[in-house]
């Protein structure tokens, strides 16, 4: 009994170390991105879930109010006002699908991916810091 019980506790930090380092990257990524303070995120049910623990975000319910949108789908969005916001996908598909995602993160093989599209995050007057840069193309 002792065993099972072990191994479900190291299960659980080895599921919420991920959260906390998709937490940690997001923190990191969007205000080097964004300047305004605090950031406005409309993100889908997934996305609200790790970002609402968040200091640096504030979550909003309808996207028109928000900065950036955080989708893994983005058949998902509501069609009115969301289509002149800067999105941000969760998903490799999403973003090759969908032209008007200036970046995405998400996960290749276990590792975390993050990569970013230049001429629509000068569309949008988005500037990458240094340390980011080799992520674009």
């Amino acid at each position: 009994m002792y065993k099972i019980f072990l191994i479900l506790l190291l299960f659980g930090m080895v599921l919420r170390a991920g959260d906390n380092y998709e937490l940690k990257l997001y923190e990191k990524v969007i205000p080097a991105i964004f300047k305004h303070r605090p950031i406005k995120v409309y993100g889908d049910s997934e996305v609200s879930k790790l970002l609402r623990h968040s200091r640096k975000f504030v979550m909003v319910k309808q996207c028109h109010k928000a900065h950036i949108l955080i989708v893994a789908k983005v058949l998902d969005l509501p069609q009115v006002n969301c289509q002149e916001k800067p999105l941000f996908v969760t998903s490799y598909k999403a973003f090759k699908d969908n032209p008007n995602s200036f970046g995405a993160f998400y996960w290749r093989k276990g590792r975390p991916q993050i990569r970013f599209r230049e001429e629509v995050m000068r569309r949008y007057h988005l500037t990458l810091p240094n340390a980011l840069k080799r992520y674009a193309k």
